[in-house]
């Protein structure tokens, strides 16, 4: 039997199976079990089994037999399931799946297939059979289809075990660093050092992420901050100084071509605590960055775009080795926004805006805005060229430094280049006023599936970090 169920729903419920027995409720729905080779589909999801059992008027399947589920996200076998199909939600036991390129197995999974948690899970990355780092957990939840946080994990690196946490967060899509591992770092002001961050949900949608580095010669680097969903969903907590002064992540930091689809956000209330913050474009060497704040993003989209604006209200203040500046309030709006504007074949063209305004205490004003044109090419898979030009405007000044916009004419290379396991990544910019190269840096990694040690380096400021970065997606 084939057929579908409330035919006049756009997006029906389409039944089929070898057998069937139908019974009808008094409010004209139906009780219907299905048997061999039986299959529901709906809105792009499909369950597969022997035997299940369908309320239409509840919306729901239940099956005490192995079952698999097929869908945009990924899919999920099990051994039962009480499934309500119109949310996409159930309760799932037994299973074992691939949802979003991570493979999981848990005793019992309940949820839908980008929002769960699970219990007595077990889960890796690109391998089922050998994966480069297996991690077991009590608990495992997944926010958005973007990040997992594991409960009481241990790590076990090419079946051996290694680590053992009480929480540990992975982000899926590539998006950033997936796993975040204790790494070394060097500079020559720091000497040697190592960096850590950690994320800890405190709900379902409020989000604490911590990160520090600890140096043998300078003082440590704290940074403390918390984001909460105004309206439910994931968090916002990306660089408020909009990713172009601060760095986040040394690997995504030189792709070329970084995914461009960000996970779903929300309009989220931002508190930051930082200490002693080593920014990667200050105009000094020793210069530190430190502020508290409180602020509001706001995510926008609108088809081939999309950015993010925030509204942010605290103190700061810098200091150069010893010497450290006075502590100012400001009143800070900054915008940034993304665009792809035409694709010819292999290459893309797209327009990078950015702009900010700050208010400071004693009445100073300081605003710039700068926009980059970037053509995007890939002759070949392996290979991606981005090249880049920006022209940037400033208004006022800032009695911060580390605020003022140090170049206004810039040309700028981003290359990335893969053969067999190796990538090698490089990032240059060149001051077009001062006819200076004012910024090089270097990647050089090693992939193993999804498990990618990698070097990074640049010159001025001078900054070495050495990671392992644990992905989702293989080359």
């Amino acid at each position: 039997m084939c057929a579908p169920v409330d035919a006049q729903s756009l997006d029906p419920l389409a039944i089929r199976a070898l057998h069937y027995n139908l019974q009808r409720t008094p409010q004209g729905e139906f009780i219907i079990e299905l048997r061999g080779d039986a299959r529901l589909t709906y809105q792009g999801r499909e369950l597969r089994g022997e035997a299940f059992l369908l309320d239409t008027e509840m919306r729901r399947v239940r099956a005490d037999a192995p079952f698999s589920l097929h869908a945009q996200e990924g899919a999920l076998n099990g051994q039962r399931l009480d499934y309500f199909y119109e949310q996409g939600r159930g309760v799932f036991e037994g299973v074992q799946g691939n949802l979003y390129g991570v493979y999981i197995e848990a005793a019992r999974l309940q949820g839908g297939l980008s929002d769960f948690t699970a219990t007595e899970t077990t889960v890796s990355t690109c391998d089922p059979v050998r994966p480069p780092i297996r991690v077991r957990a009590r608990g495992v939840r997944l926010t958005d289809g973007a990040r997992l946080t594991l409960r009481d994990a241990r790590l076990f690196l090419y079946g051996r075990p290694i680590l053992r946490l009480p929480q540990l967060t992975l982000r899926v899509r590539e998006t950033t660093e997936v796993v975040n591992l204790p790494a070394p770092v060097y500079s020559r002001e720091t000497g040697w050092g190592v960096r850590l961050r950690v994320e800890l949900p405190l709900s379902d949608n409020a989000l604490l992420q911590a990160s520090g580095v600890a140096y043998l010669k300078s003082p440590p680097e704290t940074r403390v901050l918390l984001g909460v969903a105004l309206q439910g969903g994931e968090p916002s907590l990306g660089e408020p100084d909009l990713r172009l002064r601060f760095e986040q992540s040394a690997l995504y930091n030189l792709r070329a071509a970084p995914e461009r689809t960000p996970p779903p956000r929300a309009t989220t209330l931002r508190v930051e605590y930082s200490n002693d913050i080593r920014p990667l474009l200050a105009p000094r060497e020793r210069m530190r960055l430190s502020r508290r704040e409180v602020g509001l993003s706001q995510p926008i989209g609108k088809r081939d775009g999309f950015g993010e604006i925030s509204l942010r209200y605290g103190s700061a203040s810098e200091r150069v080795a010893l010497l450290r500046s006075p502590t100012y309030n400001r009143l800070t709006l900054e915008g940034e926004w993304l665009q792809t504007m035409a694709r010819y074949g292999e290459a893309s063209v797209r327009a990078h805006l950015w702009g900010s305004y700050g208010g400071y205490q004693g009445g100073s004003e300081y605003q710039w805005l700068r926009t980059q044109l970037e053509l995007l090419y890939q002759p070949r898979e392996p290979l991606t060229i981005m090249l880049g030009y920006a022209r940037a405007s400033t208004r006022g000044d800032s009695p911060l430094l580390i605020e003022r916009l140090q170049v206004r004419h810039e040309a700028s290379l981003r290359m990335e280049y893969r053969t067999g396991n190796l990538r090698v990544g490089a990032l240059l910019k060149y001051d077009l006023e001062a006819r200076d190269l004012y910024d090089v840096q270097l990647l050089l990694g090693w992939r193993d599936r999804c498990l990618e040690p990698y070097l990074f380096w640049r010159r001025t400021p001078s900054a070495a970090l050495v990671g392992v970065n644990l992905t989702t997606v293989p080359f």
